[in-house]
């Protein structure tokens, strides 16, 4: 007699490997393998467009709303002389922020940003799982604030950068298979959980 348990355990190994089978031959050799600096760097440049589109946009938005409050002159400030467009440093400062905020959300909940998931990369911990909150967010800190640290990737031996070396952290090929449900992007999901 077959347990629920011995049903739910074979059922998992049945959909494991067919996730294996969808993934293309070439992706399968490196499936679980630490990315390397080209993979990431990658990733890194399509998190910072979309970064750099989102300060943009609220840069953007804020312009627009100052017509609202001040219709009167279009050019460089309104009519109380206040500034249409914060000066660029403010911007900076925002982008930078919003950087940090959006690595330790992305790495803390799914351990995927938008680059990570077109390259198909995770960042986990050292026992192979999502990073906790306090150390996405220090990831998240070196990462924002010392973004050279990728590069020792290229003298590493096991492809780690320096944010992977002092939190023990990995970024690791995982494609995703299928499409991703909410629990499985909070990690509610069972095998998550027993680990």
């Amino acid at each position: 007699m077959t347990s629920f348990r011995d049903y739910q355990d074979r059922r998992q190994r049945d959909v494991t490997e067919m996730r294996m089978e969808v993934l293309p031959l070439g992706a399968r050799e490196f499936q679980g393998d630490r990315a390397g600096l080209i993979t990431r760097l990658a990733a890194g440049v399509i998190d910072v467009v979309a970064i750099f589109l989102v300060v943009l946009g609220v840069a953007v938005v804020g312009w627009m709303l100052s017509f609202i409050v001040s219709p009167l002159n279009p050019l460089a400030t309104t009519a109380d002389g206040m500034r249409r467009l914060p000066p660029v440093l403010v911007l900076v400062l925002i982008g930078y922020a919003l950087a940090w905020l959006y690595f330790m959300i992305c790495w803390a909940t799914s351990g995927r940003t938008i680059g990570n998931l077109v390259m198909g990369l995770r960042v986990i911990n050292f026992k192979g799982s999502r990073l906790r909150w306090p150390t996405a967010a220090l990831r998240s800190v070196f990462v924002v604030v010392f973004p050279v640290g990728l590069a020792w990737v290229v003298v590493s031996g096991a492809n780690r950068s320096v944010q992977d070396l002092v939190l023990r952290t990995n970024v690791t090929y995982d494609w995703v298979v299928g499409v991703p449900t909410l629990a499985r992007i909070l990690g509610r999901n069972r095998d998550a959980q027993q680990k």
